[in-house]
């Protein structure tokens, strides 16, 4: 056999292997990434002074929610934590700024700050723990709060409850899984807002 030809076909062998591998390796998934947005369940009158000072945070979230991607239940016992879909930044203070922003819309800009950035004196603090925040096995938006009202000395609570939401989105897609989370979270300000307007009421009555 010519010397030449042997050198020619290892090259051709090697060129072909690494041919084959190349289209072997699978190219990676594409990523994509949500915001949460203000919601406003209904049309307010927004009040010339805020009722009180209203104190946001700490926010707490189930550690399984906590992973940076948003997440599917198949059942009571399994979930799928899914990687190609993610928030778009850290989901405590989007959900810190999604409750601020909606709760403006009710009280006034002026009147809402973020704990504990911002201490202001005879404050009601709002304390929110989020235990489910995701698509349940139905293909609902989920979503589960223990939250709290605290009084200014951040130690008295002056109301506990667990609020639940199940929203259908509007269709299969994550975009509107996200849309649906934030009316979720719409449906939570108007519980907060309608509570802390009680408290306010009760404690300027005579």
């Amino acid at each position: 056999m010519n010397n030449k030809i042997v050198p020619g076909i290892f090259f051709l062998s090697a060129l072909s292997l690494l041919l084959w591998a190349g289209g072997c390796i699978k190219q990676p998934l594409p990523i994509y990434y949500y915001t949460l947005g203000p919601i406003n369940q209904k049309t307010a009158a927004v009040p010339d002074k805020p009722l009180t000072n209203i104190l946001v945070g700490p926010i707490h979230i189930a550690s399984f929610l906590d992973q940076g991607q948003l997440v599917t239940q198949n059942s009571s016992y399994s979930l799928t934590i899914e990687e190609q879909h993610r928030w778009a930044g850290d989901l405590k203070e989007m959900l810190t700024t999604a409750l601020i922003t909606n709760l403006s819309l009710e009280f006034g800009a002026e009147g809402i700050h973020i704990f504990p950035d911002s201490l202001e004196p005879d404050s009601l603090q709002v304390v929110t723990n989020f235990l489910h925040f995701e698509k349940d096995s139905d293909g609902n938006a989920s979503v589960t709060v223990r939250w709290k009202i605290l009084a200014s000395n951040g130690k008295d609570m002056l109301y506990q409850t667990i609020s639940i939401y199940k929203i259908p989105p509007e269709n299969d897609g994550f975009d509107a899984l996200a849309k649906a989370l934030s009316r979720g979270l719409a449906k939570l300000s108007d519980e907060i807002t309608e509570r802390i307007t009680i408290l306010t009421a009760s404690q300027k009555a005579p």
